[in-house]
């Protein structure tokens, strides 16, 4: 695999893991439901880009 596609995927990875963890780890509805959003949309880039086991896998490996 390229390195820049490993180092991508890895990127993606970890934003996606942020948002999650900001929203279920906060008190203000806001910032919840904006980082919801966010997760959401980090969701659908998984999907178009086939990588939401490959996500799944690396998340249940951190």
């Amino acid at each position: 695999m390229n390195p820049k596609s490993k180092n991508a995927k890895q990127k993606i990875f970890e934003l996606v893991d942020y948002y999650e963890g900001r929203a279920l780890n906060n008190d203000d509805e806001s910032i919840e439901d904006f980082c919801l959003g966010r997760c959401d949309a980090m969701h659908n880039v998984l999907v178009a880009l086939d990588i939401e086991i490959e996500y799944i896998d690396w998340q249940t490996k951190q």
